[in-house]
């Protein structure tokens, strides 16, 4: 996270809601110096007051994190950045990464899976008018449809092998301290929330991921006993 940017976009927020450093600290239960020091870039708020800051400013923890206002279309762009970062600095499984990466590519290549859909079509109405058999039309139909599916197929998961293994897989004592560290942030903010439900409507709404895929998300990472790691 960049805290100079996100300090920026406090200022910037704060100012837009008419509120003093003074005032904004009293609704967070800080000092005005720690809201001075957060603002200038010097440090972060703690991770406890991320989802207070958030409503008070009216952002949301994307946008947080990205230090900027987001557009619809960069928003979804920032969610995913950000589910891949958790995805390279976490201990999920294999599966998830490669889950993830197919769900990827595909969103990514709609149009052309939309394209060899259509040009399947226009080639059987086209056999059609030419009077060509019946039982060929069948046959030529099929054969195309597998010759699409093969060449997709294989594009896609070339493109998955390149992100799940095309990295190195070893990684620092430092690493693997900060994918620690970002696993507590997330389970001490998701902590806060009244109930489970109440955090996965936060995290569908946040990312864009369907309510299972959240739900096994959060159930994962509160079932850790983090201190012990």
């Amino acid at each position: 996270m960049d805290q100079v940017k996100i300090g920026k976009l406090i200022a910037e927020c704060r100012k837009a809601k008419k509120l003093t450093q003074v005032e904004l600290a009293e609704k967070l239960g800080v000092t005005d110096k720690s809201v001075s020091k957060w603002e200038n870039g010097n440090c972060l708020p703690d991770v406890s007051l991320y989802k207070k800051i958030c409503e008070i400013l009216d952002i949301t923890l994307n946008e947080f994190f990205a230090g900027e206002k987001l557009s619809d279309e960069k928003f979804k762009e920032v969610a995913d950045n950000n589910l891949l970062s958790a995805l390279e600095n976490s201990v999920f499984t294999l599966k998830d990464k490669i889950d993830f990466y197919k769900r990827k590519w595909k969103k990514e290549h709609i149009s052309k899976m939309i394209l060899c859909f259509i040009s399947w079509v226009v080639l059987i109405v086209a056999l059609k008018f030419q009077n060509v058999e019946f039982y060929l039309i069948g046959t030529i139909a099929g054969m195309l449809a597998m010759l699409f599916y093969i060449i997709l197929y294989n594009q896609m998961m070339i493109y998955v092998e390149n992100n799940v293994y095309g990295k190195k897989t070893k990684i620092s004592i430092e690493e693997f301290r900060n994918s620690m560290n970002s696993m507590r942030k997330f389970k001490k903010v998701m902590s806060q929330f009244k109930n489970k439900n109440e955090a996965i409507k936060y995290l569908v709404n946040e990312t864009g991921l369907s309510k299972q895929e959240c739900s096994e998300a959060y159930n994962f990472i509160m079932n850790l006993d983090l201190e012990k790691i």
